[in-house]
């Protein structure tokens, strides 16, 4: 019998295929050397994934069943189930044979092809990983694990390792076994529009076809569909149409009824004729959805992907009630699917994931912002799918870490202890650069450190579903349950990137437009109000230029202040009514804004007239309200005024860093910071039982043995690296002396703090150096701890990738446990800080909310600096209630505002205005009240 191609040729493998897999003998002769080399590169990838190891989701066997329960006659059971189509009963067998093959070295190609197909991805990986690991793997088996393996991935967005595993596929295959693997990259390919490497593997797979034996009839026509697909995707209309037309009588007779392949090409028709306005469309779409349905695991992504064409069809037909709720039956099948998947892999895979996720919330936005925008039902649904998704992938690795800190298990704990001692060498190798040994060497040290990172990583997520209970299920996000936990007089403003998402846009191709930002609000009670707040670019540009004028206080920020909002928040207001407490979620460059110092229709500056929380997700709201069981409180933890050594200590060699990431960092220096005693002092006066630590004491090692404080305030020196260099910013009070420019890499080590020997720093060996790393900071237990204030310059700065937060210190503190967070946006002056946060703590020991303790120190400070610069720079993310818990309503009090806009004497602070100019801005400002009348009830 001829070797045995897979039941299907695209991604969706056929899970209820009746034949066994046969494997393709070994290709060309290889020589032992290259074969050996082969392995390794296999081993090498598989140090990713080895601990990728699900615990099933279906109840554990007991010790006793297990005893008693023969594998082979649970891997009969399954078999029998698949042989009679019954698809539910197949997974539940599954998942049982699954968990005892657990227990052993054995391996089961077949259940790894069953558990692909079905879109079981974790457990699909695990058997695959176990493949790849086992000492003597034949030479086809290995080609096929690598193939399978890689098709993973594909499915997952991670199209790099996707393809680096099927080209390491390719050559050890033959006749079927290639062809599947070449398809494919055919289907990468197609997904990365690379149209010459698609042209070349459709080239490929005739050639193997030409040369093919057995097989079934219909897999000879793979290429054709293939490139029917292209000219879809091209707006080829009438190619397409003719190759699909042509397809269908020769291939659709030969399949099986219930097919994958058969979908595809029944769901192409269907798109092409919705394209076309043809009233067969819908009868397509619905038979390819059904087949879906009886082949594939309820979440999986083509059941998704069915939907979303059957909506599209119903909002070309102008059905939009219809259309809107098919779309929320495959957003809640994506969300379902989401919860499964993030519980494995990397972070970065993780990211990888979410960008397909974040595809589905493009189009469920643009369902509402464009075609529905006066349907409730769409704008509740755009709502659900934000609070859902937005920082998901955050939350999941956050979990990760809470789940193995609150557990007893010896393992996991060695496992945490391992990654935080990864993470303090990683760091150290980066901070110091190469010390005694070449720039080469310390460049392979550091990915070797990443590589074993990421494995640790696997070891992680696969302890955390461990741990989890198989029935464990967390109650679903709704609108309704955010809108419950608003306090009265409050609103949430969910602020969202996103690319409108036009699926009949020019020529007649699904077109994705330039990115843009939009607005959800909603209160306590009531509808949600949705705003598109218009082109992304446009408005990144005003926030950056805004940032660089609020951080020089030589510049006057109030023209780019308006300007900024104008573009976000005077949209926003028509939908607030009198809140004035806004609970604010930002995305992109959004995130390091100081909302409080921007400029209304009058003038006057938003702290005045709004208090504003910053949440990474409005479902941090649930959060917040939620119980933290077991979550110690202890005491007020200080640093200050490290005593980081002479600034002539370290003198880095220029060719040693030349070339290598963070060699600016490498070469940092970090003055003295005098004026951070006396803040030390206030936090002890305002806070009892605080334990202040200075000079030599204020160290990496003392802050990493703190345990879970109540509070931690750190005052010291801040930094944040650019992915791309630029000269050097006048050095500041709190921000290092750091020349040179920033290299591209991990965010969370190109950010930190400095604390004492920080310039002493001279062996690669020791972990604790004096530069703590955002990275570093992440693996630190706060969980528990109501209050971090990052008391140093660019604290809250990061990468600010969209609907993901910032990758720097706030996503290190929010992977730590911490629920809030004090941060600075830009670099600030030693002695206006240690002001502010003396009247930051004078609040909180008032009963001061979180927030509100800061906007009531920010308002004293502008008193005497009116310029932004000196009381802007702080932002408060996380829950802003008061440390005992209660929820504390800002206040507004009324205060005359001069014609600057201000509310303080016009000729205070920051460059003077002579009597001419100020009657000239006081007419501007009579002008400006006329344009931008304010509406009824809205502030």
């Amino acid at each position: 019998m001829p070797p045995r191609r897979p039941e299907r040729a695209d991604r969706d493998i056929d899970p209820r295929s009746r034949r066994s897999v046969e494997r393709a003998s070994p290709g060309s002769p290889t020589s032992r050397g290259a074969r050996r080399r082969g392995r390794l590169l296999s081993l090498a990838v598989a140090a990713l994934v080895s601990a990728a190891r699900p615990a099933p989701l279906a109840a554990q066997p007991s010790p006793a069943e297990q005893a008693s329960e023969d594998l082979s006659a649970a891997h009969g059971r399954w078999r029998a189930a698949v042989e009679r189509d019954d698809l539910a009963e197949s997974a539940a067998l599954a998942d049982r044979y699954f968990a005892l093959l657990e227990g052993t070295s054995q391996l089961d190609h077949e259940l790894a092809h069953f558990y692909l197909g079905y879109g079981d991805y974790a457990r699909a990986e695990a058997l695959l990983v176990r493949g790849l690991t086992r000492e003597q793997p034949s030479f086809n088996d290995e080609g096929m694990l690598y193939a399978r393996l890689g098709n993973v991935y594909l499915d997952l967005g991670d199209l790099q390792s996707a393809e680096e595993l099927l080209k390491r596929a390719q050559p050890l295959l033959q006749g079927w076994g290639e062809f599947y693997a070449v398809d494919s990259l055919a289907r990468l390919y197609l997904e990365q529009r690379a149209l010459r490497s698609f042209a070349e593997a459709l080239d490929r797979m005739r050639v193997i076809l030409k040369e093919a034996t057995g097989g079934s009839g219909w897999a000879y026509a793979i290429p054709d569909l293939r490139a029917a697909q292209l000219c879809l995707r091209r707006g080829q209309v009438e190619e397409a149409e003719r190759r699909l037309l042509d397809l269908r009588p020769r291939i659709e007779p030969a399949l099986p009824a219930q097919s994958a392949v058969r979908a595809d090409l029944l769901e192409e028709l269907g798109v092409l004729f919705t394209r076309k306005g043809d009233p067969a469309a819908e009868a397509l779409l619905l038979q390819a959805l059904v087949i879906r349905e009886r082949v594939f695991a309820p979440d999986h992504p083509a059941i998704v992907r069915a939907l979303g064409h059957l909506a599209n069809l119903y909002v070309a037909q102008g059905r939009t009630a219809v259309a809107v709720r098919t779309r929320e039956r495959a957003a809640g099948l994506q969300d379902r699917s989401a919860r499964a998947n993030l519980a494995r892999g990397s972070e970065r895979q993780k990211r990888l994931y979410m960008g397909l996720v974040q595809r589905d919330t493009d189009a469920t936005l643009s369902l509402h912002l464009q075609g529905a925008p006066r349907d409730q039902a769409a704008a509740r649904l755009a709502l659900r799918s934000i609070l859902r998704r937005k920082g998901l992938a955050l939350d999941a690795i956050a979990e990760s870490f809470a789940s193995l800190r609150q557990s007893l298990d010896a393992e996991g704990r060695a496992l945490l202890g391992a990654l935080t001692q990864l993470d303090a060498k990683l760091s150290t190798a980066i901070t110091r650069g190469p010390i005694d040994v070449p720039a080469e060497e310390h460049q392979r040290e550091v990915q070797q450190l990443e590589a074993e990172r990421q494995r640790l990583e696997f070891q992680l997520a696969a302890r955390t579903r461990a741990a989890r209970p198989a029935d464990a299920k967390q109650p679903p996000i709704t609108v309704e349950g955010v809108q419950a936990a608003i306090p009265d007089g409050a609103a949430l403003v969910e602020i969202v990137q996103y690319r409108p998402y036009d699926p009949f846009g020019p020529p007649v191709r699904p077109t994705w437009g330039k990115p843009r930002y939009a607005a959800y609000v909603v209160g306590r009670r009531g509808g949600v109000t949705g705003v598109d707040l218009g082109d992304a670019a446009a408005i990144d540009v005003a926030a950056a230029e805004l940032s660089r004028d609020l951080s020089n206080p030589e510049r006057d920020p109030r023209e780019r202040a308006r300007r900024l909002d104008a573009l976000v928040m005077q949209p926003i207001r028509g939908a607030l009514g009198p809140a004035r407490w806004l609970l604010l979620s930002p995305d992109g460059a959004l995130n390091l804004v100081p909302f409080s110092a921007l400029v209304d229709e009058e003038g006057g500056y938003l702290i005045d007239r709004a208090s504003f929380t910053y949440l990474t997700s409005g479902r941090d709201l649930l959060r917040a309200v939620a119980p933290q069981a077991g979550a110690p409180r202890g005491s007020v933890l200080v640093l200050a005024d490290p005593a980081f050594g002479s600034l002539s200590e370290l003198a880095p060699d220029d060719d040693a860093t030349r070339g290598l990431r963070s060699a600016e960092l490498a070469g940092a220096r970090f003055p003295p910071l005098p004026g951070t005693e006396r803040e030390a002092e206030a936090v002890r006066s305002a806070l009892a039982s605080a334990t202040v630590l200075t000079g030599p004491s204020a160290t990496e090692e003392a802050l990493k043995r703190a345990q879970r404080p109540r509070v931690l305030h750190i005052a010291t020196h801040g930094f944040f690296l650019p992915d791309q260099g630029s000269p050097a910013d006048p050095a500041s009070a709190r921000g290092a002396e750091i020349e040179g420019h920033a290299f591209r890499e991990n965010p969370l080590l190109r950010s930190g703090l400095a604390l004492a020997g920080a310039n002493a720093r001279r062996s690669s060996s020791d972990e604790d150096d004096g530069i703590l790393t955002a990275l570093e900071i992440s693996s630190l237990d706060l969980h528990g701890t109501q209050l971090v204030v990052l008391s140093a310059c660019e604290t809250g700065l990061g990468e600010v990738p969209r609907g993901d937060g910032v990758y720097g210190l706030r996503r290190a503190l929010l992977l730590a446990g911490a629920e809030t967070q004090v941060m600075s946006l830009w670099k600030v002056g030693d002695m206006a800080t240690r002001d502010l946060m003396t009247s930051y703590y004078a609040a909180l020991a008032r009963g001061g909310g979180r927030s509100e303790a800061l906007r009531s120190a920010q308002l004293q400070i502008r008193r005497e600096r009116p310029h932004p610069h000196a009381w802007a720079g702080f932002i408060t993310s996380g829950e802003g209630a008061a440390l005992d818990g209660r929820r504390v309503a800002p206040a507004f009090p009324r205060a005359a505002t001069s014609p600057r806009g201000c509310a303080c004497a016009a000729g205070e602070g920051g460059p003077s205005a002579p009597p001419a100019l100020a009657a000239l801005a006081a007419a501007l400002v009579l002008v400006a009240r006329k344009r931008w009348p304010r509406r009824a009830g809205n502030w």
